[in-house]
């Protein structure tokens, strides 16, 4: 199972080599690393975290901490930086997360309304504090949104002790075909 996460205190924006804290609310995901691809301006991780579910991370290169395949992960991704956009046929450059689901919830916080969307397949939701791009005035629930991040505003942290995911549903060998 995978745990999500609203903390309301504090939400994580990269500094140069420090976390600093803020009023947004962040959402969390644990998940496994499990691929990196290391470029000359930044390093992609791609980590999995649910059954059909990946999500790129980008880092700056001269990022010191050190992730290796199939270590388990929380990525903290703050309500500001989940963009939801009206309706399910949006096209994006390849660079960002992007999936499809549904406005499970719309409330109204100091700073605004914050829209809790649910991921089509998975059982855990992401919420935004951004307005619903290309939508009527009002959303409602159960409306069909997209869901799109950034994978440049995503942070990663070590997960110390047991993580949710299950290591061995990464490390599975798939059957070949000859």
């Amino acid at each position: 199972m995978i745990n999500h996460h609203l903390y309301e205190e504090a939400a994580c924006q990269r500094t140069e080599a420090s976390v600093r804290a803020s009023e947004s609310p962040t959402n969390s995901v644990e998940g496994i690393v499990s691929s990196i691809h290391r470029g000359p301006i930044h390093n992609t991780f791609r980590i999995l975290a649910g059954r059909r579910f990946n999500l790129r991370v980008k880092l700056p290169i001269n990022d010191v901490r050190c992730f290796a395949v199939g270590q388990a992960v929380v990525a903290m991704i703050p309500a500001k930086a989940v963009r939801l956009e009206a309706g399910l046929f949006r096209r994006s450059r390849q660079r960002l997360n992007r999936w499809y689901g549904r406005v499970m919830l719309v409330t109204s916080d100091r700073n605004g309304h914050l829209i809790t969307a649910k991921i089509h397949g998975e059982r855990w939701s992401l919420t935004s504090a951004s307005p619903v791009v290309g939508s009527v005035p009002r959303v409602q629930t159960w409306d069909a949104v997209s869901i799109v991040i950034d994978p440049h505003r995503i942070e990663l942290a070590c997960c110390h002790g047991s993580s949710s995911v299950k290591r061995e549903t990464f490390f599975q060998t798939r059957p070949v075909y000859q």
